[in-house]
């Protein structure tokens, strides 16, 4: 009901709540469908052929015998439990720009990778930004030569060869590193790499937030239709 004073309609109580809570829904829904629509249009529009985020080409010239990432600390927790642990894919592309000696790739363990690495000259990547293209990297020395890698069994994911080579590996719980090598685990590594990453997630992600966007918008535009209308 509204109340007419001297030519002013005066909403009721019930309709002024009803009034704002609309409006709070629509403000909601509308960045549920800014959000939903970024989410699409990145999947679509920043991705490769195969659905990955991926890096420019990143060149590793070093005189040392392998490229090594800082330790991840992965802990999925009950994501893993619930056999949600293929939440994101990893891929690193890459190849020996020395044509003579192929491309190690691996994935392993921190404890692993010390014992491997633990009287070998290698250089740690301690700081990646994207924008701009920037390495940082803290220089381990040695005095040892490796085990040349793919002779070694404690890789979680591994690839070698030569010409171009990919790896792929979804996320696990653990504390993990990437290492680049020659696959002879010489030392001067040459190495050209792009790094991509694949949220599986995040089509159907963008498609349930504009639909929940959509839908809002729906119930606040009728919550504030209702709101206003004359009885």
């Amino acid at each position: 009901m509204s109340l007419a004073w001297k030519g002013v309609t005066i909403m009721s109580p019930g309709k002024i709540i009803l009034l704002v809570f609309g409006i709070i829904i629509m403000v909601g829904a509308v960045g549920l469908v800014v959000a939903g629509s970024g989410a699409l249009w990145a999947n679509g529009a920043l991705t490769d052929d195969d659905g990955y985020f991926t890096t420019k080409t990143i060149r590793f010239d070093k005189d040392s015998y392998a490229i090594v990432t800082e330790p991840a600390d992965i802990d999925l927790g009950s994501a893993w439990s619930w056999d949600w642990g293929k939440l994101v894919t990893f891929k690193v592309e890459g190849s020996n720009d020395n044509r003579s000696k192929g491309i190690f790739i691996g994935v392993a363990e921190e404890s692993d990778l010390w014992y491997y690495l633990r009287d070998v000259e290698y250089d740690e990547i301690t700081e990646f930004t994207i924008c701009p293209d920037e390495l940082t990297f803290h220089n381990h020395p040695g005095d040892s030569a490796p085990e040349a890698p793919a002779s070694q069994t404690f890789w979680a994911e591994s690839v070698y060869g030569s010409g171009e080579q990919t790896l792929k590996w979804e996320l696990e719980t653990g504390t993990w590193s990437l290492v680049l090598m020659n696959e002879d685990g010489s030392a001067g590594v040459d190495l050209s790499v792009i790094a991509g990453a694949k949220v599986p997630w995040l089509f159907s992600t963008g498609v349930g937030l504009l639909a929940g966007g959509v839908v809002g918008l729906v119930v606040g535009s009728v919550m504030v239709y209702l709101s206003v209308r004359k009885t």
